[in-house]
């Protein structure tokens, strides 16, 4: 534990790196398996094309629900990586290790998903629709690509990150130094 951080603010920052990997935990099973359970269930399937995407017809035998499915899980795996990296981030803090490079490295790469996350979601959206929508008949099909608020808000958030991780990784930097002198 560095001299620098004080016993009640380690204290703090366990307490709140747990319940964050908790979180992240339950996060990466949530998105790991509430894909499969949906894609599962064609009536909610349709329910959710019909009332939030406006796709009023739709095709859902097994091979489009398939597609979808596979679309689906692109920004799922990416959402993984991420909770790992944010798991794997506050794992060191917990074990007191704040300006060094490991915690670095893991924002980094926690921004970098989270940038490449906005470029595949509007992607997975697209191929989503193309799948539900290709067994339609000529002029019923739909090819659709949307940018919203929430992809930019994720691609800032991810660039945010980056330039935080740059920052620890030159504070742990001058750490290191700082500690040669001594």
């Amino acid at each position: 534990m560095p001299d620098e951080f004080s016993p009640s603010g380690l204290r703090r920052i366990r307490r709140l790196a747990f319940w964050v990997r908790l979180m992240c935990v339950v996060g990466a099973l949530a998105v790991v398996f509430l894909p499969f359970v949906f894609w599962a269930q064609a009536d909610w399937v349709a329910q959710v094309l019909r009332d939030e995407w406006r796709l009023p017809l739709v095709q859902l035998d097994t091979a489009s629900r398939l597609g979808g499915l596979a679309a689906s899980l692109i920004p799922a795996g990416l959402l993984v990586y991420v909770c790992w990296h944010m798991w794997a981030l506050f794992g060191c803090f917990a074990d007191g290790e704040l300006l060094a490079r490991t915690p670095a490295e893991h924002l980094r790469r926690l921004g970098l998903g989270l940038t490449v996350l906005a470029a595949v979601q509007p992607v997975s959206q697209t191929l989503v629709v193309l799948a539900v929508t290709l067994g339609n008949p000529p002029g019923e099909r739909r090819l659709w690509f949307g940018l919203s608020s929430q992809h930019y808000l994720v691609l800032l958030f991810g660039l945010l990150l980056l330039a935080l991780a740059q920052v620890l990784l030159e504070g742990s930097r001058v750490a290191e130094e700082n500690r040669e002198f001594i």
